[in-house]
């Protein structure tokens, strides 16, 4: 199964907000108002769903958005009707991720920081796949190894597509370069893959050494997407034991980035990177 973005969605929700505070309307009265269901109403705030056309525009009318404000609304619920990012194996994927990959899809930069294994979008398929057999125990329906290789393929697509290919800025904790995951040749292999990767354009690969100490985000995964609208703030996730979760408060996505950019400063330059990797790769487990 595939599924279509929410981020268009989302976007034209916060635009209506505004709108409806001013109101003064409770939303049950919305929509009876607007002959629509309380569910219908509520999901066009949150993002998570678009009404047809005509309930669309009756919402509008009953918030009172009239002139350009109308226009703007409009056109925005007509890039989120049409607007559509496929996403592979998206109805078995947990919620949470299935949002994050949605907005990956649509972000034209990517930081990362990475402390415990080597990020997604540079993984081997035997790589992921051994990562996804160290998983098995959570397995849900019928998720399996190479169903989440075929996912991580479809992902890596977007740094690797010949057009507007993402960019990649990755961190790696050194620690990733030395973690033993599927044996000797599966980690060479990914080893080489680093090196071959950082040689794109659009990938930046940067080893933050053990050399410096404590720094920030060491306790999991760190995701910051931009998007190409100059009005669109930046997204943020991050990753713990619990799975991927989003940072929602603007002021939470200012300071991870300040982290990242932390975390950055201490990293090593890419080529001194390649080095380290190198290096990791001969001096082997």
């Amino acid at each position: 199964m595939t599924v279509g973005t929410t981020r268009t969605k989302r976007r034209l929700g916060r635009f209506l907000r505004p709108f409806y505070e001013r109101s003064g309307l409770k939303l049950d009265e919305l929509a009876e108002r607007a002959r629509c269901s309380r569910q219908t109403a509520s999901r066009l705030f949150t993002g998570d769903n678009l009404p047809r056309y005509h309930l669309f525009t009756s919402v509008l009318t009953v918030l009172g958005v009239e002139g350009d404000d109308r226009d703007r609304a409009l056109e925005m619920w007509e890039i989120a009707d049409a607007q559509q990012v496929r996403v592979e194996h998206a109805d078995r994927l947990p919620s949470p991720y299935r949002r994050f990959r949605m907005d990956e899809a649509e972000a034209v930069r990517e930081r990362t920081l990475d402390t415990v294994v080597v990020p997604g979008l540079l993984q081997t398929a035997a790589y992921a796949e051994a990562l996804s057999l160290g998983n098995r125990k959570h397995w849900t329906e019928a998720w399996n190894a190479k169903t989440g290789v075929a996912e991580r393929r479809d992902r890596q697509e977007l740094v690797t597509r010949p057009e507007n290919p993402l960019i990649l800025h990755a961190l790696l904790d050194e620690a990733t370069l030395h973690r033993m995951v599927g044996g000797r040749q599966v980690m060479a292999e990914q080893l080489d893959h680093l090196v071959a990767m950082g040689r794109l354009t659009n990938i930046t690969i940067q080893v933050v050494p053990l050399s410096a100490g404590a720094y920030g985000a060491m306790s999991g995964p760190l995701f910051l997407l931009d998007f190409p609208e100059e009005d669109e703030q930046d997204a943020a996730y991050v990753e713990s034991l619990a799975g991927m979760a989003t940072v929602d408060k603007d002021d939470d996505v200012v300071r991870l980035s300040a982290v990242w950019d932390g975390a950055a400063a201490v990293a090593l330059s890419a080529r001194k990177s390649v080095d380290a990797i190198k290096a990791a790769k001969a001096k082997g487990p």
